[in-house]
């Protein structure tokens, strides 16, 4: 340990390792999503995802057309919708409950909680996703991709809000800001070897087996995958500290299927079976 810093890593975010594990994960990304060099950029923002959808529309003049409905969408709803701004926005897994939106008239998306299970939004002129959700990194780093035109558009800002300013420390590989260093290492790490197509088909398997499980005792179901939002029959009264509540839960549950290893997973899957079983109704 060095006096860098942040007092608990183990080099600083201007060091050329920082900027190396930068530059692999811009490159892996375009890779992933078929993300051409001279079309699009790919920025590190070191803050969460409604932070980093925050600066994208900001950056971009603060007002959108909200064209998408839910809960994240009335979020963005309530302090940027402008049914006469030039650019559209939706959300395209609403995870409050597991339903996919069309977004295919959107100019920005927020795929915060749906990349990479679905299709990147190629008709899109900026996407916004994170590493700490279905890339299963430690800490959040943003992920803003935009399509290099729209830049004349942008209406710079004062602070570290202002997209700009990511733009151009990316080309140096850092960021304005002390970020997390550990948890750019850390998406490194999760994207070194990623398998989309593996990791898709791990989603869809524990889909089904929970699934399967729920809908064997009469239980509802919202949506789809890669969340699994579920209410069991009232007699069957599951803990609370393996799912998540949904607000206004009503009695909801969900499970985000890109989260826990397999043997958690089959632990998971064993604790709801007990459950059902030691239920006083069977």
């Amino acid at each position: 340990m060095s006096f860098w810093p942040n007092s608990q890593e183990f080099t600083h975010h201007r060091s050329e390792e920082f900027r190396q594990s930068f530059r692999f994960i811009q490159q892996q990304i375009r890779g992933l999503f078929d993300l051409p060099d001279h079309d699009w950029d790919v920025l590190l923002l070191p803050m969460n995802g409604s932070l980093a959808i925050e600066s994208l529309i900001r950056t971009f003049g603060g007002r959108v057309r909200v064209e998408t409905e839910g809960a994240f969408s009335e979020r963005v709803k309530q302090v940027h919708h402008d049914p006469a701004a030039n650019f559209r926005f939706g959300v395209l897994h609403e995870t409050n409950d597991s339903r996919l939106c069309d977004i295919s008239n959107c100019d920005f998306v927020d795929a915060v909680s749906a990349l990479p299970y679905f299709d990147f939004p190629r008709h899109a002129k900026a996407v916004v996703t994170v590493s700490s959700k279905q890339f299963c990194a430690q800490a959040i780093w943003s992920v803003v991709m935009i399509r290099k035109d729209l830049w004349v558009q942008a209406e710079p800002l004062e602070g570290y809000l202002d997209l700009c300013r990511y733009r151009t420390f990316a080309e140096l590989g850092e960021t304005p800001c002390t970020p997390s260093i550990s948890g750019l290492f850390s998406f490194a790490e999760q994207l070194q070897n990623f398998d989309v197509s593996a990791f898709r088909a791990k989603i869809d398997e524990r889909y089904f087996r929970l699934s399967r499980i729920i809908d064997g005792v009469g239980g509802e179901m919202k949506g789809g995958p890669p969340g699994l939002t579920f209410r069991l029959p009232h007699e069957y009264q599951i803990d609370t500290e393996s799912f998540w509540i949904p607000p206004g839960n009503q009695g909801w549950r969900q499970a985000f299927l890109w989260s826990g290893s397999d043997s958690e997973f089959e632990e998971l899957l064993e604790k709801v079976a007990q459950v059902i079983r030691e239920s006083p109704s069977l």
